[in-house]
This record gives C-alpha cells, structure tokens and sequence, in this order.
C-alpha cells in the first residue's frame, strides 16, 4: 500500500489521525501542492480529481475518497474498533462521522470566504458569502454540541473515525488559519482542546 497525503489538509488529515490513533504503519507519500505535484500528469493518472489523500492497495487499486480509505482500512484492522462494535454503535457512529463529513464540507467553502488563501477556489471572496455561509456551519456545530453532551469523544467514551473527521476541520480552522472555530460552542471547546493533546493529532 502508498497513501498520498498533504499533511496539513483537512481531508488527509482524518485518515492521518486515525491511521496514528490505530497504530497502522503503511508507506506515506508527501506531496508537493506548493509545488503543484497533485496537479502533475503522473498524479492525475492515480487519482484524477488532483486532489489527497489517496490510498493504493497492495492490489493497484487506487481509494480516493477519505471516509472510504477509513472504512477501507477498518475492515483490513478491526482493533481497536474505531467504527463501533455492533451494529447500533455502528450506525450511530456513521451518522456522526458522515455529519462531520457535512461541516468540513460547509466550512471549507467557509474558509474559501473568510481568508485570502484558497485564490484558485475562490479569487474574490466575499464577507458577506462567509457570513451566510457560517450560518450553516453553525447548524451543525449545534448539533454536535448538543450530541456530545458530557462525553469524552464525540460518539461517547472512546475516539472513533467520527472524532477524526471532526478533528481535522477544527484543526485546520484554528492552527493553520488561526480562527475561533467553535469556541462559541464550550462543550466541543473542551473536546478539541483535549483531543489536541493526544500524540495522533500532532503535525
């Protein structure tokens, strides 16, 4: 297997975290988006959206999607389960990660509104865009704070792929962009800056 990556993207970073949290070892492939190497003819032919991560299985088989390289490898090293261990916990565990999947969606197009640093998204942005848009990423910060509750993780008393996927946008919000990302929301406030502690989510 070779997994492609751009560490500090948001979308890497959640098969990052969870390959750290579970203690799986594979090749890693640093690519050079300063440089444009996700653009490149010889990346393209592997995944042709030009975009990380991508996973290539020891058969060939190029994963290019994020949550399907987590599931991929879940299945390949069920322990610890990070994806629930019947299939209540299961469900609701997906429904988490796939809610978490939805803001980094939402705020991703947030960031391309709010900073100057995304000009081959978005070349004019707009505070007014950034503002409408934030309502929607609020909606789900909501939810989650309200699902949350008084647990440790956000699908209860053990990190799963849905702390992973979460993670990793409030991360790249608050470490690479400096923003308060959350901070409106004290439980997931917690959250955060207690799952910043553990070694997987080190850059």
């Amino acid at each position: 297997m070779l997994f492609y990556q751009f560490q500090k993207g948001t979308n890497p970073r959640r098969v990052i975290i969870y390959l750290n949290e579970k203690g799986i070892e594979i090749p890693r492939y640093e690519l050079d988006y300063a440089g444009g190497e996700h653009k490149s003819r010889e990346y393209l032919a592997i995944n042709p959206s030009g975009r990380a991560p991508t996973l290539v299985t020891d058969e060939g088989v190029p994963i290019t999607d994020s949550a399907a390289i987590v599931e991929y490898l879940e299945e390949l090293y069920p322990d610890p389960p990070m994806m629930g261990t019947d299939i209540i916990s299961r469900s609701q565990i997906r429904s988490l990660e796939r809610l978490g999947t939805d803001l980094v969606v939402r705020s991703q197009l947030w960031l391309w509104n709010v900073t100057q640093s995304f000009p081959a998204k978005e070349a004019s942005p707009s505070p007014e865009v950034a503002n409408k848009l934030f309502e929607y990423v609020t909606e789900i910060l909501d939810v989650l704070e309200t699902t949350i509750g008084d647990n440790e993780f956000v699908a209860g008393n053990m990190p799963t792929v849905a702390d992973c996927t979460v993670f990793s946008i409030f991360q790249t919000c608050r470490e690479r962009f400096d923003l308060p990302f959350g901070s409106a929301h004290p439980r997931l406030d917690v959250w955060y800056k207690k799952f910043r502690q553990r070694p997987s989510t080190d850059y």
